[in-house]
């Protein structure tokens, strides 16, 4: 079984979209309608897996340059 060689700078732009996300939903959700509670909570967990992304991202350049 042949494993998909992970491309590192997919894993940073998935972690930059998040924090840009968590960002828009800590602004924006309150001013559409919803709870300042609730919207802070949300961007709080999307928050959250930034750093999980970053350090899968740390792990494909470290796979890669085992390989190489």
């Amino acid at each position: 079984m042949q494993v998909r060689k992970q491309n590192p700078n997919r894993w940073y732009l998935v972690m930059i979209f998040c924090i840009l996300l968590a960002f828009c939903v800590f602004i924006i959700a309150p001013r559409i309608g919803y709870s300042q509670e609730n919207a802070h909570a949300l961007a709080i967990m999307i928050g959250v897996w930034a750093p999980t992304l970053g350090i899968l991202g740390v792990r494909a350049e470290l796979l890669q340059k085992k390989d190489e």
